[in-house]
């Protein structure tokens, strides 16, 4: 092949490469907007938790993380506790810390105290994908700047060819959101309902059984902390009038939190290092840990019993980091 046929090969090959490129990216783009099947409960679970937020004209404490909130925290005794009214907007970890912020802005109004019980994986989940936050972002896509230009093209690359086809079906004719997790379990505060212990079947306590140990502490070391983003979000909070504070949410213990050298420190250190880089973070994250008995179906989620006796102990926690730091 001559020269002049090389080159002109290769100009044809990135051609046609740029061309494939731009047509995925208008495919993807297609489906912003379009309902998607498995993200109907987080939607739905929002909107309601959004709506109960807008309705409550006081003053408010706003609980942001993930289901472990939803299931972990009991608004109505915490609000009596901080004599404030609290709203529950724990949905899903699973659409990371950008969705999870972008609903908090929606509620947030000057003045609120604003409680983060994040699950551990969104203080190191920067870089992270995963498929719960591909179907979310695919029909609800965010500035490349908020999610972060490494993120974008990971996602751009690994979106399945099979969600781009869930995407242009839409959801299935009569499809309502049924099961344990959607507004339909919900209190008008947002926390989760029909957690009683005595609800849990068989599947569930074998699915707390089997729960894995986690390795937070050695996901931290691979990088990808999250650290600047709350923060940004916590100087949002203060800037209209508010207070924001960070605290360890509920977890299924095992010993290897304190027998594994790196998952100890970890834990041991995590306050520190949330308050070293500019997060007001109160309590300790091992003093937090419960034994099998007191989840309902994984390793965050509490029965309502259990979510009792934690928020009781929360409201503890709160009140004095609350009347030291808020008016």
């Amino acid at each position: 092949m001559s020269r002049g046929s090389s080159r002109d090969f290769a100009l044809g090959a990135a051609f046609a490469s740029a061309c494939m490129v731009a047509l995925w990216l208008l495919a993807v783009t297609s489906l912003a907007g379009r309902a998607h099947i498995h993200n109907q409960w987080v939607e739905q679970a929002y909107a309601h938790k959004l709506a109960a937020a807008a309705a409550e004209t006081r003053p408010r404490v706003l609980i942001v993380a993930g289901s472990g909130a939803m299931f972990g925290i009991d608004s109505g005794l915490l609000g009596n506790e901080l004599r404030r009214p609290v709203i529950n907007l724990g949905v899903n970890a699973g659409v990371l810390a950008p969705f999870i912020i972008k609903y908090a802005r929606q509620a947030l109004r000057p003045g609120d105290w604003v409680i983060l019980p994040l699950e551990y994986p969104l203080y190191h989940d920067e870089e992270m994908i995963n498929r719960q936050f591909v179907d979310f972002y695919t029909t609800h896509p965010l500035p490349i700047r908020e999610i972060g230009w490494q993120r974008w093209f990971r996602l751009m690359w690994q979106l399945p060819l099979e969600r781009m086809l869930e995407g242009y079906r839409g959801l299935p004719p009569g499809f309502s959101v049924a099961g344990l997790y959607g507004p339909q379990n919900l209190d008008k505060r947002g926390d989760q309902i029909n957690s009683e212990a005595a609800h849990r079947t068989e599947a569930m306590r074998e699915a707390v059984r089997q729960s894995a140990a986690e390795q937070y502490g050695v996901r931290a070391r691979r990088g990808g902390a999250s650290w600047a983003r709350w923060k940004a979000f916590a100087q949002e909070i203060e800037a209209v009038g508010g207070c924001a504070f960070f605290i360890p949410p509920a977890m299924l213990y095992r010993p290897s939190y304190h027998n594994d050298v790196i998952e100890r420190n970890y834990y041991e250190t995590l306050s520190a290092a949330a308050r070293s880089n500019g997060l007001t973070y109160v309590g300790q994250p091992l003093d937090f840990m419960y034994d099998e008995s007191a989840f309902f179906d994984t390793n965050f989620h509490l029965t309502a019993e259990s979510r009792s006796k934690h928020t009781q102990r929360l409201a503890t926690l709160l009140k004095s980091a609350i009347n030291s730091r808020c008016k």
